[in-house]
């Protein structure tokens, strides 16, 4: 039996916080393989477990990685997670709401089947701010949120945002009967991976979540109408010839890859003057 390392295993003791009753328990070994493929998880990763539960995802994790972080907020089923992870030096178990922990400083991946309550939330964190070290992401969600994060066009600027420096697509659908308790919907999974050229340089984050929400204010407004406000008529009819665009259609049947051309030409040729602002 290996030796179990104490200096790196504790349960965080939380005063309070929110209910995470709703998680549901993925107990299909299969599945929890396809995850670990998914993410291409190898011995030098360090892979963060989002309401870890019972383990059945962190233990499989801590025989494939080089180091796993167990992330569970209810303090018994922490206590169940240490007590059970002796045998794996590399598995850390932390009892914390996720939303309070600081993500690794050093490049990491996420394997989790996240809680539903907060789905939303956990995305924001990982994904909204690109300066973070995540790198890929394998993760069971709701199908429904799986397929709004996912869908095209794009209407929500919050997703928008994502879509500069990630890759975000379906791989498959997971039946209700893989849970325990059974949820009332089925289940996706979905891969989020950071792109090797991102459409918009990462400093710029903030400048172009102002812009993605400027912009889709009024989603079915035309183009030249959403943009008369930040380029002048002589860049408008640049940017539509080198978008391959013209000015009635809708803004939000831009692709990513439009948008990452528009927010490059904005900060290249427009006075700062003209740009959004987010507000505060």
């Amino acid at each position: 039996m290996v030796q179990q390392d104490k200096s790196h295993r504790k349960v965080r003791k939380v005063k309070e916080g929110p209910n995470f009753s709703g998680q549901h328990f993925l107990h299909d070994k299969r599945v929890i393989h396809e995850l670990m493929k998914a993410a291409k998880i190898t011995s030098t990763d360090t892979v963060l477990d989002i309401g870890a539960g019972r383990g059945a995802i962190s233990f499989p994790l801590a025989e494939r990685a080089g180091r796993v972080i167990a992330i569970e907020y209810d303090e018994k089923l922490a206590e169940y997670l240490l007590e059970k992870s002796t045998v794996y030096p590399g598995l850390k178990v932390i009892q914390q709401n996720i939303l309070d922990y600081r993500l690794p400083k050093e490049p990491f991946c996420v394997v989790s089947n996240i809680p539903y309550s907060i789905t939303t939330s956990i995305m924001k964190k990982l994904l909204s701010n690109p300066q973070n070290k995540l790198q890929r992401a394998a993760l069971v969600l709701e199908k429904g949120a799986a397929k709004r994060f996912t869908a095209s066009p794009i209407m929500d600027p919050t997703i928008l945002v994502w879509r500069m420096w990630f890759d975000i697509k379906v791989l498959c659908t997971i039946p209700r009967d893989k849970f325990s308790p059974i949820p009332r919907v089925d289940a996706a999974l979905l891969l989020a991976t950071r792109r090797d050229t991102p459409l918009v340089q990462p400093q710029h984050h903030r400048l172009f979540a102002a812009l993605a929400t400027y912009a889709l204010s009024y989603p079915r407004a035309p183009l030249i109408d959403v943009f008369r406000g930040i380029f002048t008529p002589g860049q408008m009819k640049h940017l539509l010839r080198n978008i391959g665009a013209h000015r009635e259609q809708p803004v939000y049947m831009l692709t990513a890859a439009q948008w990452g051309k528009i927010f490059n030409t904005m900060l290249k040729y427009v006075d700062r003057a003209r740009w959004p602002r987010l507000k505060k």
